[in-house]
Parts: C-alpha cells; sequence; structure tokens
C-alpha cells in the first residue's frame, strides 16, 4: 500500500529524509491516477480541448500534497461528462492510491446524471477499514442543475446506509415540478425521505432554496424530523408555508436526535425564523 503523501521524518539521522520519501510516495501514485484519467476521458470521449485530464490531475495532486482528502470544482468545469469520468477514476483510485473524503460542486453543472454517476461509483463504495479510509462522508451539490430526478439516486445510496455524514444540495430546484405539485407530493423531499428511513449515518442535511413547497414541508416533519437520525436540517428560503410549518412543529417533540432546525426565509414562516430545538 502507497504511503500517505503527508509525514514526518522519523528515525536516527532521518532530518529532511521524509520528505523525499513523501515525493516519491506520491509519485508512484500519481503514475496510477493518470492512467486512468487518461482512460476515462477517452472511453467517455471527453473533448481534448476541454483539457479535463489535466484538471483532474492537478486536483488530485493537490489533494494528496496536502493530504486534504478533498476536492472543489466551481465554474464551467468539469460539467457532466467530466463528473462522470472523475467519479470512475475516485472509484477505482480511491483508497489505495488516493484518500479523497470529501467532494464539493459549487455552481457548476452536474446534473442529475452527474449525481447518479457520484452515488454509483463513489458514495456506494462504502468505507475500507484496512486502509483507514472512513468513504466518502462529505458531499456539497450547490447550484448544479439537479432536479427531484437527483434525489432519487441519492436515496437509493442513502438506503444502503453509506458512510456520507454531510449532505448539501442547496440551490436546486428539487422541490418544484408543476405535475408533481398538482398530485400533491413534492418529489425531491419524498425521496430523500424514503432513503434515510434506514440510514443511521447522516447527521448534516441542509435544502436551501431548493423550492420545497408545502406537501415536502409535511414530508420533511412526518418523516426527516420525526423517523431519521437528522442532527443539523437547514431548509432556509424555501416555500414550506403554513402547511409544513405545522407538520414540522407537531414532530419536533418526536425526534430523537435533532438539534438544529433553520426554517428562515420561508414564504409565511416568519414567525419561526431561526427556530432550533
Amino acid at each position: 500500500m502507497p504511503k500517505k503523501a503527508a509525514g514526518k521524518a522519523s528515525g536516527k539521522g532521518g532530518k529532511g529524509k521524509g520528505k523525499d520519501n513523501d515525493t516519491q510516495d506520491v509519485s508512484f501514485q500519481m503514475r496510477k491516477v493518470r492512467v486512468e484519467v487518461a482512460k476515462f476521458c477517452t472511453e467517455l470521449r471527453i473533448p481534448p480541448e476541454l483539457d479535463l485530464e489535466k484538471l483532474f490531475n492537478t486536483k488530485i495532486y493537490d489533494a494528496l500534497i496536502e493530504n486534504s482528502g478533498k476536492m472543489i470544482f466551481q465554474g464551467d468545469r468539469p460539467g457532466k461528462a467530466g463528473v462522470q469520468a472523475l467519479s470512475c477514476v475516485l472509484r477505482e483510485t480511491c483508497p489505495v492510491y488516493v484518500s479523497i473524503r470529501s467532494l464539493f460542486f459549487w455552481r457548476t453543472e452536474v446534473g442529475d446524471e452527474g449525481v447518479a454517476s457520484i452515488c454509483e461509483n463513489c458514495l456506494e463504495k462504502g468505507k475500507n477499514e484496512s486502509h483507514s479510509w472512513p468513504g466518502f462522508v462529505h458531499l456539497e451539490l450547490l447550484d448544479v442543475r439537479m432536479s427531484a430526478l437527483g434525489c432519487q439516486s441519492l436515496s437509493r445510496s442513502l438506503r444502503e446506509n453509506i458512510p456520507l455524514r454531510n449532505l448539501v444540495i442547496d440551490h436546486n430546484a428539487i422541490g418544484w415540478r408543476p405535475d408533481a405539485m398538482m398530485r400533491g407530493r413534492d418529489e425531491g423531499a419524498t425521496h430523500l425521505a424514503e432513503g434515510l428511513r434506514g440510514n443511521s449515518e447522516l447527521a448534516f442535511l441542509s435544502m436551501a432554496y431548493c423550492q420545497i413547497g408545502p406537501a415536502g414541508g409535511v414530508v420533511v416533519g412526518e418523516e426527516i424530523v420525526r423517523c431519521t437520525k437528522i442532527k443539523q436540517l437547514k431548509l432556509r428560503g424555501n416555500r414550506i408555508m403554513a402547511r409544513g410549518l405545522t407538520a414540522i412543529s407537531l414532530n419536533l417533540g418526536k425526534s430523537e436526535s435533532l438539534q438544529q432546525l433553520d426554517l428562515s426565509d420561508n414564504r409565511q414562516a416568519e414567525q419561526s425564523r431561526g427556530q432550533s430545538c
């Protein structure tokens, strides 16, 4: 097993030796990474002009050197196909060559297809105790053009009790579908509630500005607040209104785990701003 990138020199006369070993280890790890990056970018026909091979190799190299365990993407790249390629690379290299634990996608186009790839290839890997790797424990999907379909993929992974501890899906329209609203369902919240029923790992869930309506508020109250292990729940800037707020408030006392609840900036929710329990 390759050593981690960060480390200290040890042993008599070992001054300065640790850094050289670390550099050698990272070079060894990056050889495998570059092979996988090139392979999946070719298989998925990523246009060379996007220069995603360089982007992925640089991001992974930085994570190894800094021993940060995280990768952050924002802006135009990597795009839907790029996210699929990245997820495949991480599936093949974690945790033996790379120990990524946290993924951040901020205002970049991941889409429902990209979310499905992340779930299948990364989240469902689980943890690996023999390599002291906790798995993917933190995922942020901030304004990534995800709909309720993306929540369905997340739900399937959550149902497997994956080691994910923190999930942020702010600024995605997971609650607003006219046909779904006419049927009285808020499908994004419903999918997540279904996935969380038997999940004992996820502790932090943020669904701010996701256009969750009254029906979704009822699901949040009766399912997520009452029946899950969530400790912190952020619902800022939605459309929960009186019906949803009533369902949430009626179930606060029935929760065995919820410690913090944010309902600020909800329509007709001014009286519950900053409510905690």
